[in-house]
């Protein structure tokens, strides 16, 4: 058997409705404008939004509803015309994440979620403008107590909330 290098990873077919166009590209990363999103049960509750080009080049996400049952974040008129975005059960948020060498310091970007059109199949990194989020929120508590509870209800989607701009 022969084994190469970075085999681990597995190629996958990409059908033309499971990408999603980012017009402006990601702050610091412009340039790139088309992503998917993979998640691998196996890492949940993180998914992964992969670069079309550069292939290697991936974000760690997460829902900022999972790991904080207090957050409220309100989207722009502006994002929301942009993103052609007509209630709030078309938006899907999610929010990068660093990875820390120590795994609890790991920490998510709260004020500036990806905001995502699932109809539209478009996204935009927003800013929640007039609201105090943390750009490095730690993680970890929050995780060990959805997983120590085991219950979807009890933190994140089933108390998730948009407000968008009318």
């Amino acid at each position: 058997m022969h084994v190469e290098p970075y085999s681990r990873l597995v190629s996958l077919p990409i059908h033309a409705e499971n990408i999603f166009h980012f017009p402006e590209g990601l702050p610091a990363f412009e340039h790139l404008k088309e992503f998917v999103f993979v998640h691998k049960p196996d890492l949940s509750p993180f998914v992964f939004m992969h670069a079309l080009e550069p292939a290697d080049l991936s974000f760690v996400c997460v829902d900022p509803f999972l790991i904080n049952a207090a957050y409220r974040p309100s989207i722009s008129e502006a994002d929301v015309g942009f993103l052609r975005i007509k209630s709030p059960s078309e938006i899907l948020l999610l929010s990068i994440v660093t990875v820390a060498k120590d795994v609890r310091q790991t920490t998510a970007n709260l004020q500036g979620p990806i905001a995502i059109n699932i109809q539209a199949c478009m996204g935009k990194q927003i800013i929640c403008e007039n609201q105090h989020y943390p750009i490095r929120y730690k993680i970890w508590d929050a995780l060990e107590a959805v997983s120590r509870q085991n219950a979807p209800e009890s933190i994140g989607a089933a108390k998730a909330e948009v407000a968008i701009a009318s």
